[in-house]
């Protein structure tokens, strides 16, 4: 698994997807990951029980892309950009 400092990395490198604004409360929930990555990243203890889950309007606009068989550049920039959001919260939750 890779560590929240080479996720977190990976995740400033990516542009932020077009659709992210316009799905559910994902601003937010992104804003929020990217802040419990930076700390971990940075040697501070992030608490697993502190780390925000995505809200369940992008959870459902998650599904129906995953769902669509032909995605566009715009929806495929989004999912990958999401799927990266949660493998660190995921390691968030699970590394600490």
């Amino acid at each position: 698994m890779e560590s929240v400092k080479t996720l977190y990395e990976r995740l400033l490198a990516l542009p932020w997807p077009a659709l992210g604004g316009s799905i559910g409360n994902f601003p937010l929930y992104e804003s929020l990951i990217a802040g419990c990555a930076h700390r971990a990243a940075n040697g501070y203890e992030v608490d697993p029980t502190t780390v925000p889950r995505p809200d369940d309007e992008t959870l459902t606009a998650v599904a129906r892309l995953r769902a669509k068989p032909l995605l566009s550049a715009a929806e495929r920039a989004f999912l990958e950009y999401f799927e990266l959001t949660e493998q660190i919260r995921s390691t968030l939750e699970t590394d600490r």
